[in-house]
This record gives C-alpha cells, structure tokens and sequence, in this order.
C-alpha cells in the first residue's frame, strides 16, 4: 500500500472539516453585529449619516444577512431625492435574517424642502421626496426592534396638488417571516408602514404610526399577520404647511394585484384615533379575504370623515370592540364593492350619525350585526336614521339607545329596511325601553 495516498476515512474527514469551516464563516458573516457608529455614523442630530447607514445596508446585502444596532443617538438623513441626484433608498435585498435593533436610538429624515410640481402627467408628480431609511425587498426573516422613525413632514411644503409618491418609513416589498416590536413611526411623507408584494407572515406588537401624511399604514398584499397592540393616530394631521394625502386612513388593506390579495390578517387590543380619513378601511372582497378585529378601541375624534370604519371584503370579523364613530358611520357593505361576508357582533357603537349604514340594493353580501350596543351620541335631532339599515342583511339582538329629545317628533327615527331579518332587537331611550318609531319597509322576518 501506498503510505502517500491517503485512506477514504481521512479524505472524508477533510471534507467534513471543510465544510464547517465554510459553514461558519458563512455564519459568522451572518451573524455579524454591525454597530452603526462603528461604519461612520455619528447619531448627533446634525451630520449627514446617509452614506454611513448606506454602507451598513450594502455589507448585510453583501453577507445575505446579519444584525445592525442603532447606539442611543439621532440619526439623521439629509440627503432627498430631488431630481437627477441619484440618491437611493436604503435597501436591503434578498438577506435572510436581517436583525435591526436600538437603544433609545432616532432615525430622522430630512423634511425641510420643497416638493415641486416638476413632473406632469394625468396629475401632478415630483421628483422631490424623502429617502425610504428602511426598504426591504425578497427579505426573510427580519427582526425590527426599539427604533423611532421621523420622517419630519411637518417642516416640508409642496406645490398644489403634488400627488404622493415613495416616502414611507418601512417599506416591505416580497418579504416573510417579518417581526416589528416597539417602533414608533411618525411624519411621514406618505406612510408609516407599505406592504406590498406577496409578503407573508408578519407579527407587529406595539407598533404607534402616527402623524403620517397618507397613512398609518397601507397592506397591499399580505397573506398571515398579527398587529397586536399598535396604534394608528392622527394621519393626516402633518402639522406645518404639507397637508395630507387621500384617503388619510390609520389603516387601508386595499390590495391592486388581480391574483393574490390580503388574507388572515389579525387586529388585536389595537387603537385606531383621529386619523384625518378612515380610522380602517377593508376593501375588495375578491381579494381581501379572513379578517378579524378584535379588543381593539376605535375614537374617529377630530376626522374629517363620514366613513369611520369600511368593512368591504369576505370574512370579516369585528367582535368585542370599543367604537366611537364621532360624526361618522361604520359601513359593512360597500355599493362599489359587492360581495362582502361580515360579521359585526358583541362591539360598543357610539355614533352621532347614523352607526351603522348599508344601504345596497345588491343581494351578494352576507351581513350578520349582532348582540351590539349602538348608541347615538349627537346633541340634537337625529338628522338621517339611526341606524340607516336598507339592504339584505340580518340585524339581530342588539341593544339601540336613542335619547328620547333626539328623537323625531314626526317621521320615521330608525330604518331597518330590504332586510333577511330584524329580531330581538331593543331600542332605549333614558334608560327605559322606547320603541322610536321604525320602518320596516321590504324587510323579510320582522321580530323586534
């Protein structure tokens, strides 16, 4: 035998070793920590730590993975997107596992410019915008933990009728497997939060998006999520002279893809207030389906909205929640929209309009209003119907508190019209069982 070859066993232990060792240094890039003010940034509030943060995105991208942690500091981002500047977004692409944490840290983003009308089509563009701090796209696996986003809208101004474009804080595009904790995302100049793109699996825990000129937050393709305990607040309230973007909503699941959608998204202990639109907008049965909202506390406040909640996709369940609709409604179907399939059940509705308005002549929606208190709140006559029921659904047990000198004094007060059923409601009124005066006209099962 030849002493100078070596024996299969000793080869294959040499492969083996090989192996780990480019496993782990695989790993080890991986699971590198990268300290931001250890790449250059400074967290002072006044230098420009856009090239730095830059060139911490482009070593995870280049590891496929790793973790950044933001020092206790202000982080701020002076460059904008502004013609031919050619300045990018921070993004990270095609990483698996991507942890990004902070200690007291800022992210703030340079506002104070001017949005120009400088690109004309059917509306008005601009090249003018904020740079997106936070973008992933065909991420897996991320972790967003401890940081506040300031996108300052406040101090920016804009030619009339600039439409939105870009500007979000996080913005998800194809990514899975994502975990947002203890953020605050506020001023943006669109949205705090953009999912879009066949993303899957998120779970956000006290998340607060707040001040947003467009929207707390927009899903626009998302299959599987939990918001638990995240509050979406005054959007559309910028402060300064920016204004707002349409609709203005805390929440908007509008997905624009003809094959997939939004599915089995969850709102738990969640709070919606005065945002400026829509404190929640669901829409597009055909492709929102599996939606349940539950524990979570609703107050329309200062909104300049009719349409507090629109709840216009397939299995959508709104149970056991506190809503105050202000001078606004709670829409379970949408005449645009045919086809939803809800449930409103065991919810507190405060309204001073109408609580509840469906009025659609269409017969393919499946509404069940359930076992809910729904109470007029206004301080004069009640001016439309409360509720405002003209449609084909079932109104069952619930509990109606219509103070007496609210009442009409002629004329119908509540509308339970064109329904399947209407039974075992009661209507109050100063604490005594009141029937106002009700039409049931078209109503198929009358038993109240």
């Amino acid at each position: 035998m030849n002493n100078n070859i070596p024996s299969v066993s000793t080869f294959c232990k040499a492969i083996i070793l090989f192996t780990c060792f480019i496993f782990l240094q695989s790993h080890s890039l991986k699971a590198q920590v990268i300290n931001v003010k250890k790449m250059g940034a400074k967290g002072d509030g006044v230098t420009d730590d856009y090239a730095a943060l830059k060139q911490v995105a482009d070593k995870i991208n280049q590891a496929g993975g790793g973790e950044i942690f933001f020092p206790k500091g202000n982080y701020y981002i002076a460059q904008y997107h502004m013609q031919d500047n050619k300045v990018e977004d921070i993004v990270f692409k095609s990483c698996n596992g991507i942890t990004i944490k902070g200690s007291e840290a800022i992210i703030s983003l340079n506002g104070n410019f001017r949005r120009m009308g400088d690109i004309q089509k059917k509306y008005s563009y601009s090249s003018f915008g904020t740079v997106i701090p936070f973008s992933f796209n065909n991420c897996s696996n991320i972790e967003i933990d401890n940081l506040e986003v300031n996108g300052n809208v406040n101090m920016m101004t804009r030619d009339e009728d600039v439409k939105e474009s870009g500007g979000f804080l996080l913005h998800f595009i194809s990514c899975r497997n994502v975990t947002l904790k203890d953020l605050f995302v506020h001023h943006a100049q669109t949205d705090g939060i953009y999912i879009n793109g066949d993303c899957f699996n998120f779970t956000a825990t006290n998340i607060i998006s707040s001040n947003n000129a467009r929207q707390g937050m927009s899903i626009i393709r998302l299959d599987t999520a939990t918001f638990s305990n995240c509050t979406f607040k005054n959007t559309g309230f910028t402060g300064g002279d920016y204004g707002f973007h349409a609709p203005g909503a805390g929440v908007d699941i509008e997905p624009t893809a003809t094959k997939s959608g939004v599915h089995n998204i969850r709102f738990i202990g969640c709070n919606f207030e005065s945002n400026y639109g829509s404190q929640l907008v669901i829409g597009k049965p055909t492709l929102t389906t599996n939606v349940n909202i539950s524990g979570c506390t609703f107050h329309a406040g200062i909104s300049k909205s009719t349409h507090a909640i629109v709840l216009a996709a397939k299995d959508v369940v709104m149970e056991n929640n506190d809503i105050d609709c202000g001078n606004s409604n709670i829409f379970p179907v949408w005449n645009a929209l045919p086809g939803s399939k809800v449930i409103i059940r065991n919810n507190r509705i405060k309204s001073s309009a109408s609580g509840i308005m469906a009025n659609t002549k269409d017969t393919t929606n499946d509404v069940l209003i359930e076992n809910n208190t729904i109470e007029y709140t206004g301080t004069s006559t009640i001016r439309s119907y409360f509720p405002y029921i003209q449609a084909n659904i079932s109104f069952n047990n619930n509990k109606i508190i219509i103070p007496e000198q609210y009442q009409k004094p002629q004329g119908v007060s509540s509308l339970i019209q064109n329904a399947k059923v209407s039974k075992g409601n009661e209507f109050f009124s100063n604490g005594k069982k009141v029937k106002p005066r009700i039409s049931y006209l078209g109503t198929s099962v009358i038993g109240d």
